[in-house]
């Protein structure tokens, strides 16, 4: 059962800024701006205004969201090709033809990123104008004080330098903001994750689950630390979480099956740091995922559309279960390509011949607009799939999971010292739970960091790691235009470096305030 509801009173839905998808949504509400003073009278009230919040997450399938299709951002990468040019403009991402009037998923990060700060400050703002609790009223501090940050971590990562709102705005300083460095946009995410560290307990408030947790807070540090080669940090905070998990197992940790942390029917489980949550059975409350991923064949009513071909890259990055890639270990028969793998090949792929669907053994004749395999991932096999694109699937999903924290640490470790052996048991944790044999001793620091990216590769297909993973690393150039299905080229891939490390600033934006420079290499000041 979920427990935060996208349950907002009407009054403040009209309030806030105009869904993003709107034609003229930034001619009447500029960045950050509006007033909703005479909402905030009651508990409730803070209450409701607390769970709006969470609504620009998760959308619907037409109207975008800040999560919308967030497993898409791996047919940006050597892991998937994308069906369909309405899909938010992945595609055209992917291809590297995006610009500042390109739209889709960019302005979606932009517009219910910026909607959703408005509505964090909105809280923040007024919460003290009301009669709460004092524990109360720092709880729900904290919690909008990580979402805040949240919001900030996602989009820094894609444009770089942001207008840092920290409050509501006039409407005409809506149309006068300029954007803040980086350096300084993470200083402002850090004190908001720090509070809610402090101020948020080990489990959700109120036992809502779905709210964040003080180690949902460090763990999207660790995530940002990480990302802007801060090792040091990012292995101090992953630390906090493992030594947490190590002081409560049954809270904290690696679930025994790789499956079961996908399982809509035991989520929420202990490996969930943070996910975004769904109920299913309603449109529009429920995720979309199960619709768009599951195999069809497309256009049989009832069957999913099957919209991400996973590519050979990916396919072929399974090892065998003696620890070597397909190319080196004697396990190996290419008659009989799919015995012997990883386990985690099966967790993320509808393999031929091998996996089932809806009873029956899956071939390429299910798969919809993937000619051979299809994404298993966040796909239930026994919900029912709701027709016309129906937005009513219960499957969360996850943002941060414990996986993710001891491969940051390893990777963090690595980096400042070497192949320690916290580095290997960090990994080994990992593969031990697939029944993988542990990393060989006696790896340099340049071969433990091959390793920790093939395994981060296997370990988090679909979950929108991939493509900051590989920018970070500096390997985005020569990885995404390999992209082949069945050794042919699928389509054309172009990723040019600095320039694709950072999306452009929407130009609708820029042409309302003229004080938003762009990103280099998109036009512009």
């Amino acid at each position: 059962m979920k427990s935060v509801h996208k349950i907002i009173l009407g009054l403040f839905v009209m309030l806030l800024p105009i869904s993003a998808c709107e034609d003229d949504f930034l001619e009447r509400a500029p960045i950050a701006e509006g007033s909703v003073e005479g909402f905030f009278e009651t508990e409730e009230d803070v209450l409701r205004a607390v769970n709006g919040i969470y609504d620009v997450f998760q959308g619907s399938i037409w109207g975008g969201a800040f999560y919308w299709y967030q497993q898409n951002f791996d047919i940006m990468t050597d892991n998937g090709v994308g069906c369909c040019p309405w899909e938010a403009q992945y595609l055209t991402i992917g291809r590297g033809e995006h610009n500042s009037t390109t739209g889709g998923i960019i302005n979606f990060k932009w517009d219910f990123g910026y909607e959703g700060i408005f509505r964090a400050n909105s809280v923040l703002e007024n919460i003290d104008n009301v009669d709460i609790n004092e524990n109360t009223k720092t709880k729900l501090i904290a919690e909008v004080r990580f979402l805040r940050g949240l919001i900030y971590q996602e989009m820094t990562n894609v444009f770089g330098d942001l207008p840092l709102i920290d409050r509501v705005l006039t409407r005409d300083e809506g149309f006068d903001v300029e954007r803040t460095p980086k350096a300084q946009i993470l200083d402002f995410i850090y004190a908001d994750l720090d509070f809610a560290e402090a101020n948020l307990d080990m489990t959700p408030f109120n036992g809502d689950i779905g709210r964040p947790t003080m180690q949902a807070a460090i763990a999207v540090k660790t995530r940002l630390k990480l990302y802007n080669n801060d090792y040091q940090g990012a292995a101090a905070e992953a630390r906090k979480i493992m030594d947490m998990a190590a002081a409560n197992p049954d809270m904290i940790g690696l679930m025994d099956n790789y499956d079961d942390v996908f399982d809509p029917t035991i989520e929420n489980n202990k490996e969930v740091l943070f996910d975004i949550q769904y109920t299913g059975g309603t449109q529009d409350e429920g995720n979309f995922m199960q619709v768009a991923l599951a195999p069809g064949p497309e256009g049989t009513p009832g069957n999913g559309w099957g919209s991400i071909t996973p590519t050979d890259q990916l396919a072929n990055s399974f090892y065998m279960t003696d620890g070597l890639p397909i190319d080196e270990s004697p396990l190996y028969d290419p008659d009989n390509p799919y015995v012997n793998r990883d386990p985690r090949m099966f967790g993320n792929l509808f393999v031929p011949g091998v996996s089932t669907w809806r009873g029956e053994v899956y071939t390429e004749t299910l798969s919809g607009f993937s000619p051979f395999f299809a994404v298993r991932k966040w796909v239930d096999p026994n919900a029912t799939i709701g027709e016309d694109g129906c937005s009513c699937n219960e499957t969360n999903f996850i943002l941060f999971r414990y996986a993710d924290i001891l491969l940051m640490y390893a990777e963090a470790i690595n980096e400042t010292s070497g192949p320690t052996s916290e580095v290997y048991n960090a990994v080994n944790q990992i593969r031990a739970r697939v029944g993988m044999p542990d990393f060989p001793a006696g790896l340099s620091q340049d071969e433990m960091r091959e390793e920790i990216k093939h395994e981060r590769h296997v370990e988090f297909p679909w979950e929108g790691t991939r493509y900051f993973d590989l920018i970070r690393w500096g390997d985005a150039a020569d990885v995404i235009p390999t992209v082949t299905l069945f050794g042919e080229p699928i389509d054309s891939r172009v990723f040019t470096a600095p320039k694709h490390n950072l999306w452009p600033i929407p130009q609708k934006d820029i042409d309302l305030n003229p004080k938003l420079t762009q990103n280099p290499g998109y036009g512009g000041a």
